[in-house]
């Protein structure tokens, strides 16, 4: 495993540390308002940025499974009494393989997830792929191509300064460390990991998301031994941003309900 910790913040101190890793696009710094939240309701929040992302170094052979190794060297050398992980999108992925991989982890919630990239159909593949690396291949910058993509990911009329601040962290990410994530996803299947999960899982979906869809977030619910599963309303692939009232309650309802917390 490795020795060198990705690049990460650390917000307040309670017994309970909710750690938070974000998606393809962007980096942690889209977490900042709801890790804010969290601690406001007596939750320690550790928000990373994945390897190539923001300050942490770039991973030779980037990976789902090189990605969830840094993750699990992390939470080993920052735990606390309790441990959850918050993965979104690419950190769906990565969040199950931790969860049947490390021995400190308790709980897991995925948000705007997926079974994988090879378990969709090959249509679906060729499209996903050519949307996002094509432009990349030709020359362009994420900068440059990615903001009517992002847009579609999200449900019709999303506003306000969350979903402003997702968008320019988006613009502000390194067109490499994209292309990366993409082929490191499109090679990764995590039915396998899904299948073995034994920790209490919740799993948010956007009514309104196309790239994570709510029907194949709940087809992942079924796969997990214990598991909850929510639809949020008129809400695309960031919850958090699009609706973070709503996303913050069910977050919240299911830490009370299934881990006892102390603030320190």
């Amino acid at each position: 495993m490795s020795t060198t910790l990705p690049s990460h913040i650390i917000y307040g101190q309670a017994d309970t540390t909710v750690y938070l890793l974000h998606g393809a696009y962007g980096d942690g710094r889209y977490f900042s308002d709801f890790a804010t939240r969290l601690t406001e309701f007596g939750y320690r929040v550790v928000v990373w940025d994945c390897p190539g992302y923001g300050q942490s170094p770039r991973h030779p052979q980037p990976s789902i499974e090189s990605f969830a190794e840094a993750a699990m060297s992390l939470i080993a050398a920052t735990k606390s009494k309790t441990n959850v992980l918050l993965g979104h999108s690419m950190g769906a992925l990565i969040g199950p393989r931790v969860a049947t991989l490390s021995e400190h982890l308790d709980g897991l919630i995925l948000s705007a997830g997926s079974k994988g990239f090879v378990a969709r159909p090959p249509e679906d593949q060729a499209r996903y792929l050519e949307e996002r690396l094509a432009p990349i291949e030709q020359g362009m910058s994420v900068a440059e191509y990615a903001l009517p993509l992002i847009r579609h990911m999200m449900a019709d009329g999303a506003q306000g300064p969350l979903v402003d601040h997702v968008i320019q962290i988006i613009l502000d990410m390194k067109t490499q460390t994209f292309a990366d994530s993409i082929r490191a996803i499109s090679a990764y299947d995590s039915r396998p990991s899904l299948l073995q999960i034994q920790q209490p899982t919740l799993l948010i979906a956007g009514a309104e998301d196309p790239a994570c869809t709510a029907a194949g977030m709940r087809e992942m619910a079924s796969m997990i031994a214990d598991s909850e599963f929510h639809v949020l309303d008129q809400c695309g692939h960031y919850g958090f941003a699009e609706r973070p009232r709503e996303y913050l309650s069910i977050v919240l309802g299911f830490l009370q309900s299934r881990f006892q917390n102390e603030r320190s």
